[in-house]
């Protein structure tokens, strides 16, 4: 379907974000992703919802990559302009495919952070959890500009780390340090804990991997576990 661009905002040279119309027909799940491109070309690429599923527009969060397929147009485009959006959406970041209760854990870097923000988006989220923790790795602390005052106003436990720039004077570790700290899931007890996970593929690898050692289980679309992970990122 092609939707109507409504808003754009360029956080860096390499971070931007694009809002678009919703056709009132239009449903997603809070945690999913759908097939986004632009009119007249044969170019897709899958790119998580920020939106949450009750909003009047439908938001995505994009990296610009180098001579990338589809980014090295699509960061020039413009309100007013055109967005073909299919209507086929899914995931494994939806509430459906983990355990409800006790603590929910989003581990996320980069854009990564993308489907969780339309999961605080989503106001059942916060019925389904005692707690939510959210942490959120970027290199540069300008990357956190897009949805850092978003995060801080949500009733979460946020914590930002940005692991590549000097001038940062917060958290600064990686994820995965955190978690071997114990200051992620602390007792590594199942029953007690939740975990979603969005990055980059040897993140998601790694962090799913120390969980899946610990006794953690994956879920997906035949049965909810107590962690799950995307895997729909690829070079946009």
């Amino acid at each position: 379907m092609l939707v109507k661009v409504i808003e754009v905002e360029h956080y860096t040279d390499q971070l931007f974000r694009i809002r678009t119309e919703r056709p009132r027909s239009f449903r997603f799940t809070a945690g999913e992703f759908t097939m986004i491109g632009l009119p007249d070309t044969n170019i897709t690429r899958a790119y998580s919802f920020t939106s949450g599923p009750g909003d009047d527009y439908i938001e995505f969060y994009s990296i610009k990559v180098p001579n990338g397929p589809l980014t090295s147009a699509l960061q020039h485009i413009q309100a007013g302009d055109s967005l073909e959006v299919s209507e086929r959406t899914t995931g494994t970041l939806t509430l459906a495919n983990i355990e409800l209760g006790a603590d929910l854990w989003l581990l996320a870097t980069g854009t990564g952070i993308a489907p969780f923000v339309s999961i605080l988006r989503d106001p059942s989220t916060y019925d389904c959890f005692e707690n939510i923790h959210v942490y959120w790795s970027v290199r540069k602390a300008e990357e956190l500009q897009s949805y850092d005052s978003f995060l801080q106003e949500m009733p979460v436990k946020y914590t930002a780390t940005v692991t590549q720039d000097p001038s940062w004077q917060g958290h600064s570790k990686r994820i995965t340090t955190f978690i071997r700290a114990g200051q992620i899931v602390p007792n590594l007890e199942p029953s007690e804990h939740k975990i979603m996970i969005c990055g980059n593929l040897d993140f998601n690898k790694e962090v799913a991997d120390m969980f899946d050692g610990w006794g953690f289980k994956e879920g997906n679309r035949k049965q909810a576990g107590t962690f799950v992970q995307e895997k729909a990122f690829v070079e946009k």
